[in-house]
């Protein structure tokens, strides 16, 4: 039994190497080239991080929290998910659309893009036109889509109309924008902050009346 044990110990010492003069311990490695130097597969229950910090525009740190753990992500234990698909109906919608909803999803953790969107009546028909200057008139010409999700006082926002058109109700022969009872389906990803997070500023770029194909655009802070 001594002698079993005492060739178990030996195999491990065997895998484990000491550089003393720089302080480096290397597992199934001579050379270890940092503080502690893992050739192989490891396997632990619990991984703690002494300042794992907040990255920044200089490298920083990876881990985007402030915690000094890593933990196994569980979707059933998490309030939230790494992306979150989101079907947001709102109903009773006037013939002016939506100009500014907040969604209350905070714009410091979350990115939320809009990806698609649907205008229906209040009984789920689609039969919906838009009346181009708001004159009663079917112009058969239409404003372009305002549909964009934006960042206000820390949140997401939300705007969903046409620029210069309201909606009607096409089943009744345009009426005279009397219906205010519209039903607006938005489709939202909202991508949580986790592994990386750049500072990155809103950026307006003019072309100069060009397709962008001779100038050389800035590159956005961060990356």
């Amino acid at each position: 039994m001594e002698r079993k044990i005492y060739s178990t110990v030996i195999a491990l010492m065997m895998s484990l190497f000491i550089n003393a003069q720089n302080s480096k311990v290397g597992i199934n490695t001579a050379n270890p080239t940092e503080t502690l130097d893992v050739n192989g597969a490891s396997y632990t229950n619990s991984l703690y991080l002494r300042n794992p910090g907040e990255p920044d525009k200089t490298g920083g740190h990876f881990l985007a929290t402030s915690k000094n753990t890593l933990d196994l992500y569980d979707p059933t234990l998490e309030s939230s998910g790494l992306f979150n698909y989101i079907n947001l109906t709102l109903t009773g919608v006037p013939f002016t659309g939506l100009t500014d909803y907040d969604t209350k999803i905070d714009a410091s953790k979350f990115l939320v893009v809009v990806h698609n969107y649907s205008f229906k009546l209040n009984n789920g028909s689609t039969e919906v036109a838009l009346d181009y200057g708001s004159n009663g008139i079917n112009d058969k010409i239409q404003g372009s889509p305002n549909i964009t999700a934006f960042r206000s006082n820390g949140t997401w926002h939300i705007t969903a109309n046409f620029t210069n058109s309201k909606l009607l109700d096409y089943t009744t022969g345009y009426p005279d924008g009397t219906y205010n009872n519209f039903t607006i389906d938005l489709y939202l990803m909202a991508y949580k902050y986790l592994i990386t997070k750049q500072n990155i500023n809103d950026t307006v770029q003019d072309l100069g009346g060009t397709n962008g194909s001779t100038q050389a655009l800035s590159k956005p802070s961060g990356f």
